[in-house]
C-alpha cells in the first residue's frame, strides 16, 4: 500500500489499542496488541507519518533507532541484590530499567502527556545479541523485567534486506506476532502530502511531468548505488525555497546533494532553470493583480502544457502565501481576544498590567514548550502561539509608553491596540480574495478546460487555500466547482471580514452584550437583529451563568438513537445543533453525501476543536470525495452569532439535549428561523406525562438529567407551532425511566420529588410551514 493509506492504518491501530471499557481496562489486552510493522524502501516517509500521526490524534511520540542498541542498552544492565526469604539470605542478580523503556517515563513527565506511540525504528536491524529477546517484546511488550507503560502503542519499521545489510528476515514465530504493511513508494500519495506541506512548486510541477523520477534505487556499474527518495525531494523543495529568499543560487552541486542519481539530477536542474525562466517573464504578482499584459497572456495561450503547468504552481505558490497571511493574522486576532477577554475583569479592578499579563503570557509559553517538546506541535502552531505572546508584550509595553500601567486605562490602551490587530484582518482577506479571483480570470481567459482542472485540483489540495476559502468563500470558486455549490451558501467574504471588523465595535471588550461561549465571534449578520425588546446584557449573561460551566463529560444523560432518515437527507444541507465531540454531524456527513454538508454547532469550544480535529478522518472514512462537514461556536439561543441565516437549512438535528437548554421555547424559534419552508426538523426529546415541579426541573437540568428535566408534550407542540412548524409525527416512542442514561445498563444521578412522573422518550419528525 501506499504511505497514504499505511497512515490511516496506523492511526486507526493506535486508537483502537488505546480504547478503554468503562472501568478503564483496555479492550484488547497488551498480549494482543501486535505491533504494527512498517517494511518500505528508505526515504519513503515512514518517521514523518508516525509524526503526523502523533500530532493528528495529540497522543505522545518517543522514536528509537534500533540499530545503536545493545542488549545491555535495550535491557538494563546488571546489579546485585540483596535479598532473604523466611530466614534466608541470598544476593541475585537484578536489572536495571532499560533505556527505552526509561525514556517513555522521562517523556511522561515533561510532557504530561500518557499515552503515546514507541516508535521502533531499524527494528530488523537490531544486534545479534538482542535479537532473541524481541520475541518476548513483541509480544509481551517488555524489555527484561521492565514493561512499556500502559497507554503506549508499539510501531515498528524497517527496511527490506535489498536496501539494508545489517537486515535480519525475521522468522515465522517473530512474524506472528507482528502486523506487517508493506509500504510501496507512491508519488500521488506523496503529492497531496506535498502540496498541503506547501513544498516548493518547482519539485511538484517537475514531479508531476516524470514521476519515473520520483523514487530511483539503482546500483552503480563501478560499485555502489544512485537513489533519489521522497525524503530527498521533501528536503531539496525546503533548502530550495529558503536560498531564494536569501537570494543564493541553487545549483546542479545543490541539487546532486539530494538527488544521488546523476540523471535526475541533470533533468531536474534544466527544469529548475526553466522555472527560473518561466517565473522571471509571466510576472505572477502581475497576474495576481490584474496586470498581466497582452504579451504575457499571448506567451500562456502559446505554452506546451508542461509550461503551463508550471505557471499555474507558481499562481497557487503566492496564492497560498496571500491566504496564509490573513487566515494567520484572523487566528492570532481570535487568540489575543480569548486572553484579553479573560484579563477584562482583573484590569478593570485595578490590577496592574504586568500582574494580569505576565501569567497569561508565562502559562502559553510553558504549554507551548511542553507540546513542542512531546514532538506533537505543528510549525503553524508553535508560529502561532508565538505571534500571540509577542503581541501580548506589545500590549504591555505600549501600557508602559502610555503611563497607564493598571486599572482602566490600561485596559483602554490594550483595547485600542488589539483593534490595530482587529483592523489588519479584512485587508489582509481582501488582498488574499482579490488574488483568488485575479487567478481565476487569468486561468478562464488564456488556457481551457484541462488547465482549469488542473488548477482547480491544486487549489484544493494546497491547506492554505482550501482554509480559505471554507472560512471566507469565494464566488468565483464555486462558479468553477458545481459539485461544490451547495457550499455558496456560507457566508462570503464580504460577511465574514464585516464580521470580522465589528470586533472593533460589536464585541468590544469593555461590553460583554455579544461576546458569546468563547470561541467564535458573536455579532449580528447582515440585516438580522435580535429581538429589540429583549436586555441584551442581561440575555448574554443568562446565557453564560446557565452554559458555562456546563460541559457534560460523559455525554447528556439520557439516551439518544439518531433515528434519522437518510433518503431524506441525501445532497441536504444540515445543522446539527449542541453537536458535541461531532459524532452525530460525522453519520449525518455520510448520510448527506458528496452533495451535501452538515454544520455543527455546540456552545463548548473545547468539544467543537475535538470535533473538528476528527473531521478529516470522518469524511474519509465514509468514502467523500471531500470534507463537507463545518464546526462553529454558538449558544443554541443565539445561531446569528456565529452566521447562520434565515432560511438557510434544509434539515435541524436536535440530540436529546432540548430539555436541558436555558430557554427551549426561543431555540425552537431559531430552528424554525434556520429552516427553510418546509425544511425537516428532526427532535430526539422527552415528554413527562404532567405538570412539573419547576425546582425539580431546575435541580435536574443542574445536573445534566435530560429525562428528569423533561416538560409535556402539550408544551413542546406549543413552542413548535408556535415557531412555525407543521403538526409533528412521532417516529418512535418508549417509556424511560428518570435514571437512564446513555447506556440501558449506566444509571445516572436523579433528583427526589416527582417520583410517580412517567416519561417517554420520543424520536419527531416536524416540517417547517
Amino acid at each position: 500500500m501506499n504511505i497514504a493509506s499505511a497512515k490511516q492504518q496506523i492511526k486507526d491501530t493506535v486508537e483502537a489499542y488505546l480504547r478503554r471499557d468503562d472501568a478503564g481496562m483496555p479492550l484488547i489486552s497488551s498480549a494482543h496488541q501486535r505491533p504494527l510493522f512498517l517494511l518500505g524502501a528508505p526515504g519513503i516517509g515512514k518517521t514523518a507519518v508516525m509524526e503526523q500521526v502523533a500530532r493528528e490524534l495529540e497522543v505522545g511520540l518517543v522514536s528509537y533507532s534500533m540499530t545503536h542498541h545493545t542488549r545491555q542498552s535495550a535491557l538494563g544492565l546488571p546489579r546485585i541484590e540483596h535479598r532473604a526469604f523466611e530466614g534466608f539470605e541470598y544476593d541475585a542478580s537484578e536489572y536495571t530499567m532499560s533505556e527505552i523503556v526509561a525514556a517513555l517515563y522521562d517523556y511522561m513527565a515533561r510532557t504530561g502527556l500518557r499515552n503515546g506511540i514507541l516508535f521502533l525504528d531499524e527494528i530488523n536491524c537490531v544486534s545479534e545479541t538482542l535479537y532473541p529477546s524481541m520475541l518476548q517484546f513483541l509480544q509481551f511488550k517488555t524489555f527484561g523485567k521492565h514493561k512499556v507503560p500502559e497507554g503506549w502503542v508499539v510501531v515498528c519499521a524497517g527496511n527490506p534486506p535489498e536496501y539494508n545489510r545489517s537486515v535480519h528476515e525475521f522468522d515465522i514465530v517473530t512474524l506472528d506476532r507482528m502486523r506487517e504493511i508493506d509500504v510501496e513508494p507512491d508519488y500521488a500519495a506523496w503529492k497531496d502530502y506535498a502540496s498541503s506541506a506547501g513544498l516548493h512548486p518547482v519539485v511538484t510541477t517537475f514531479l508531476e511531468a516524470k514521476r519515473d523520477c520520483f523514487y530511483k534505487v539503482e546500483s552503480r556499474p563501478g560499485g555502489g548505488k544512485s537513489f533519489v527518495t521522497a525524503r530527498g525531494w521533501e528536503d531539496l523543495a525546503r533548502i530550495i525555497a529558503l536560498y531564494e529568499d536569501m537570494g543564493k543560487p541553487v545549483n546542479r552541486e545543490l541539487v546532486a546533494q539530494f538527488l544521488r542519481d546523476d540523471e535526475v539530477a541533470d533533468q531536474f536542474s534544466v527544469y529548475y532553470a526553466l522555472f527560473e525562466k518561466y517565473r522571471s517573464d509571466y510576472q505572477v504578482d502581475a497576474i495576481l493583480a490584474g496586470e498581466a499584459s497582452d504579451a504575457i497572456k499571448k506567451r500562456a495561450r502559446e505554452a506546451a502544457f508542461d509550461e503551463r503547468v508550471a505557471l499555474i504552481g507558481l499562481v497557487l505558490d503566492v496564492l497560498a502565501r496571500t491566504c496564509a497571511i490573513a487566515l494567520e493574522t484572523e487566528d492570532v486576532a481570535v487568540e489575543l481576544r480569548d486572553v484579553l477577554r479573560a484579563a477584562k475583569a482583573e484590569l478593570l479592578a485595578g490590577a496592574a498590567v504586568d500582574a494580569v499579563l505576565a501569567p497569561r503570557i508565562a502559562d502559553r509559553e510553558d504549554a507551548l514548550a511542553r507540546k513542542a517538546g512531546s514532538g506533537t506541535a505543528s510549525d503553524s502552531y508553535v508560529r502561532r502561539e508565538r505571534l500571540v505572546t509577542g503581541k501580548l508584550r506589545e500590549f504591555a509595553t505600549q501600557c508602559a509608553l502610555d503611563g497607564t500601567g493598571e486599572g482602566e486605562a490600561a485596559f483602554r490602551t490594550i483595547e485600542r491596540a488589539y483593534k490595530v490587530e482587529v483592523g489588519k484582518i479584512r485587508p489582509a482577506a481582501d488582498a488574499a480574495s482579490l488574488k483568488m479571483d485575479r487567478a481565476f480570470d487569468f486561468v478562464d481567459e488564456c488556457f481551457g478546460n484541462r488547465e482549469m482542472l488542473v488548477f482547480m485540483a491544486e487549489l484544493a489540495t494546497r491547506q492554505p487555500t482550501t482554509r480559505f476559502v471554507a472560512r471566507y468563500g469565494n464566488d468565483k470558486y464555486y462558479a468553477h466547482n458545481q459539485e461544490l455549490q451547495v457550499d455558496s451558501a456560507r457566508m462570503g467574504l464580504a460577511e465574514r471580514a464585516s464580521m470580522l471588523e465589528d470586533l472593533n465595535e460589536n464585541i468590544k471588550l469593555a461590553d460583554s452584550r455579544t461576546v458569546d461561549a468563547g470561541g467564535t465571534v458573536g455579532i449580528s449578520v447582515g440585516s438580522e437583529a435580535r429581538p429589540a425588546e429583549r436586555d441584551e446584557a442581561a440575555f448574554a449573561d443568562a446565557l453564560k451563568a446557565h452554559y458555562g460551566d456546563k460541559r457534560f463529560e460523559d455525554g447528556f444523560a439520557s439516551v439518544c438513537k439518531m433515528l434519522l432518515p437518510a433518503a431524506r437527507l441525501r445532497g441536504k444541507k444540515i445543522l446539527d445543533l449542541c453537536c458535541r465531540r461531532g459524532k452525530g454531524v460525522y453519520k449525518l456527513s455520510a448520510m448527506a453525501g458528496n452533495d451535501g454538508s452538515v454544520l455543527g454547532i455546540d456552545w463548548n469550544p473545547a468539544y467543537i476543536e475535538e470535533a473538528r480535529d476528527g473531521m478529516d478522518r470522518a469524511w474519509r472514512k465514509s468514502g467523500l470525495a471531500r470534507n463537507n462537514m463545518e464546526f462553529r461556536v454558538a449558544y443554541p439561543e443565539d445561531l446569528i452569532a456565529c452566521g447562520v441565516g434565515s432560511g438557510t437549512m434544509d434539515a435541524v438535528y436536535v440530540n436529546n439535549v432540548m430539555t436541558l437548554l436555558y430557554d427551549q421555547a426561543l431555540v425552537v424559534k431559531e430552528l424554525g428561523r434556520v429552516l427553510k419552508p418546509g425544511g425537516l426538523l428532526v427532535m430526539e426529546t422527552i415528554f413527562a406525562d404532567r405538570e412539573r415541579d419547576e425546582d425539580v426541573v431546575e435541580r435536574a437540568r443542574a445536573i445534566g438529567n435530560s429525562v428528569q428535566a423533561a416538560r409535556t408534550q402539550d408544551e413542546n407542540y406549543a413552542w413548535l407551532a408556535d415557531a412555525g412548524f407543521d403538526e409533528p409525527s412521532v417516529e418512535e416512542e418508549y417509556e424511560v425511566g428518570p435514571r437512564r442514561g446513555s447506556k440501558a445498563d449506566s444509571p445516572v444521578e436523579a433528583v427526589e420529588g416527582d417520583e410517580d412522573v412517567r416519561y417517554r422518550a420520543v424520536s419527531l419528525y416536524v416540517r417547517k410551514k
